[in-house]
């Protein structure tokens, strides 16, 4: 009963295992289009579940004791919180860590470069702007994809 205290794993792969993990997941979602990330589809949702699993496995690999999965659980909470510090004290690092927000409507004037490049169709952008009241582009002064997929819009005064 005392054996399953007792680290099984060597630390080094514990760490080397939930830090490898940590910064590919954060590669893979830095990768996905703000739209995507805000709203979650439910066949996104089923990606992100096995993502999740898959994601677990590579972590604990051979682990199966008590102590090397709250290790591991340690590392990974270890590395978010040196993220958000990181992102908060230093803003070059804020800019390769996380998205900036992308202007979609600009003085009535539709940026479809911008739309193509947020894999926005138009049909979706106007559906946005109808949900928030608004029926014609030429009242919008400017409307932004933000980092957390979901747009905001400035009316024409």
């Amino acid at each position: 009963m005392g054996e399953t205290y007792l680290f099984v794993t060597p630390l080094w792969e514990i760490v080397a295992r939930g830090t490898t993990v940590y910064f590919t997941i954060a590669l893979v979602f830095r990768l996905i289009p703000k739209r995507q990330a805000g709203t979650i589809a439910p066949n996104d949702m089923i990606a992100l579940v096995i993502i999740g699993s898959l994601a677990a496995d590579a972590i604990t690999g051979e682990a199966h004791t008590l102590l090397d999965l709250l290790l591991m659980i340690a590392v990974i909470v270890l590395w978010d919180y040196l993220f958000n510090l990181a992102e908060y004290y230093f803003p070059r690092f804020r800019g390769i860590a996380q998205d900036s927000p992308t202007l979609l409507i600009h003085h009535g004037v539709l940026l479809r470069e911008n739309l193509r490049k947020e894999k926005l169709t138009e049909q979706e952008l106007t559906a946005n702007l109808r949900k928030q009241g608004i029926a014609d582009i030429a009242h919008v002064k400017q409307a932004i994809l933000e980092v957390d997929g979901q747009i905001s819009v400035v009316q024409n005064d």
